[in-house]
C-alpha cells in the first residue's frame, strides 16, 4: 500500500530519475575530452571500462537484496549516496594528476552505484498505476535532467574541466536523499533461500522463455557498438570544429524526451516487436550518418545521427524493461531489471569498450579507413543484431496486449 503524504509519493520517482541521470550527464559526455586535455589519452578506454565491469558484478547481488531482504527505496538511497563520495574522490585524484587513483575511485563508485538505475526502474514499474501508459512520463525526467545539465556544462565552458565532477557529486547527493522518500517497495521473495538466491541467480530462469532470451542476447549485442557512443563521438565532434560538446551530445536526449512521452501511446497500439525493430533500425542509421561525417567532414552528420540515438535508446532499452516487467514473476522484479543492466551496461559495455577501443586505435588513430570505416563497422554490428532479433523473436498475442 502506498504511504500517504510527502513521504512515499510517486512523484519522487520523477525527482530521483531527474537527479540520478543528471549526475553522469555532467561528466560522461565530456570525459574523453577532460582526459585528453590532461594528456591522459591512454586512460580513456580504462575509464570507460570501470562501469561495465561493475555492471557485471554488483547489480544482481544488490537487486537480490531488494527482492528478498531490504525495501528497494532504502537500498537505492544508500547506494546512490555512498557511491557519490567516491565519485567526488575520483575527480579530486584527476585534478591531482593521479590516473591510478582516479580509476580506483571510479571503480568503487561504479561497484556501489551500478544497481541504482535498475532498482529505481523496478520501484517505478511496481508503484505506478498502468505502468505501460505512465512509466514514460516519469522516466522522461531522467532525460530532462541529463539535457539541462549538459547544456549548463557547455554554457559555463566546462567541456574539458574537472569541475563537472563537483556538479555530479552535488546532484548525486540530492538524488540519494530524495531516494529515501520514494514509494515503499517491500521485498516479495522473502522465502527465497540458498546461495543461488543470495547471488540473484534465481532470475536466470527467464532465459527458458525464447522471447526473453532473444531480447537479452540482443541487448548484449546492441550494447557492444553502443559503447563507442560516449567514448568517441565527443572526440569526432571536437575534431570537426564543434566546441560545445556537452550541449551537442544532448541532441539525442531531446528526441528521447519526445519518445518517452509517446511511449505509452505506442505500447497500447503497436507490437513490442515492431518498436524494438524500429529502435535497432535507428541504431544502424545513426552510425551510417556518423560514417558520412568521415566522407563529408561536417558535424551536422553527427548531430542528425545523435537525434536517432534518443529514439533507439527509449524504444529498445527502456521499452524492453517494461516488456520484461509485465511478463516475469514479480518476485524477481528487481533482479530481472538487473539482468538488463548486466547485459547492457555490464557485459555488453565491457566487450564493447574493448572491441571499440581496439577498432578506434586501428582505424582512426592508425589511419586504416579513418572515421568512415570505424562507424561503418559499428553500423554492421547493429545490423547483425537487428537480423538476429527479427528472426528469433516470436511474441505473443493476447486480446489486451500485443507483444
Amino acid at each position: 500500500m502506498r504511504r500517504e503524504g510527502i513521504v512515499g509519493h510517486r512523484y519522487w520517482i520523477a525527482a530521483v530519475f531527474c537527479l540520478l541521470a543528471a549526475a553522469p550527464g555532467a561528466w560522461l559526455p565530456v570525459l574523453s575530452n577532460v582526459l585528453e586535455a590532461r594528456g591522459w589519452d591512454r586512460t580513456i578506454t580504462w575509464a570507460f571500462l570501470v562501469g561495465p565491469i561493475a555492471g557485471m558484478i554488483s547489480p544482481l547481488l544488490f537487486s537480490a537484496r531488494a527482492d528478498q531482504r531490504i525495501p528497494a527505496e532504502k537500498l537505492v538511497g544508500i547506494i546512490i549516496t555512498g557511491g557519490a563520495i567516491f565519485l567526488w574522490a575520483a575527480f579530486r585524484a584527476l585534478e591531482a594528476g593521479s590516473p591510478k587513483l582516479f580509476l580506483i575511485f571510479m571503480m568503487i563508485n561504479a561497484l556501489i552505484s551500478a544497481p541504482a538505475w535498475g532498482l529505481l526502474t523496478a520501484i517505478a514499474l511496481n508503484s505506478l498505476e498502468d505502468e505501460e501508459k505512465s512509466f514514460g512520463f516519469y522516466r522522461v525526467w531522467g532525460t530532462i535532467g541529463w539535457v539541462v545539465v549538459g547544456w549548463s556544462v557547455s554554457w559555463f565552458g566546462l567541456d574539458a574541466s574537472t569541475k563537472v565532477g563537483d556538479i555530479a557529486f552535488g546532484l548525486r547527493l540530492m538524488a540519494g536523499l530524495c531516494a529515501f522518500l520514494l514509494p515503499h517497495t517491500p521485498p516479495m521473495a522473502r522465502d527465497s533461500t540458498g546461495w543461488k538466491s543470495a547471488l540473484g541467480l534465481d532470475s536466470l530462469s527467464i532465459f527458458k522463455n525464447r522471447d526473453h532470451r532473444v531480447y537479452l542476447v540482443s541487448t548484449f549485442l546492441l550494447s557492444v557498438p553502443l559503447a563507442a557512443f560516449y567514448m568517441h563521438t565527443p572526440i569526432h565532434l571536437r575534431g570537426l570544429g564543434f566546441s560545445s560538446v556537452a550541449a551537442g551530445m544532448t541532441v539525442g536526449q531531446i528526441f528521447e524526451v519526445v519518445a518517452f512521452l509517446m511511449m505509452g501511446f505506442w505500447l497500447k497500439r503497436v507490437r513490442i516487436k515492431i518498436l524494438l525493430v524500429v529502435a535497432m533500425s535507428c541504431a544502424v542509421v545513426r552510425y551510417l550518418l556518423f560514417a558520412f561525417a568521415g566522407v563529408v567532414p561536417h558535424y551536422a552528420w553527427l548531430l542528425v545521427g545523435l537525434s536517432l540515438h534518443g529514439i533507439c535508446w527509449t524504444f529498445f532499452f527502456e521499452t524492453g524493461r517494461v516488456f520484461l516487467n509485465r511478463r516475469v514473476d514479480q518476485r524477481f522484479r528487481a533482479q530481472v531489471q538487473a539482468l538488463v543492466t548486466f547485459a547492457s551496461m555490464g557485459l555488453g559495455s565491457l566487450v564493447g569498450t574493448l572491441v571499440c577501443g581496439r577498432l578506434y586505435d586501428w582505424m582512426v588513430v592508425g589511419g586504416v579507413g579513418g572515421w568512415t570505416c570505424y562507424w561503418s563497422a559499428l553500423a554492421v554490428m547493429c545490423l547483425v543484431t537487428l537480423i538476429y532479433f527479427a528472426m528469433g523473436y516470436r511474441g505473443i498475442r493476447h486480446p489486451s496486449q500485443d507483444s
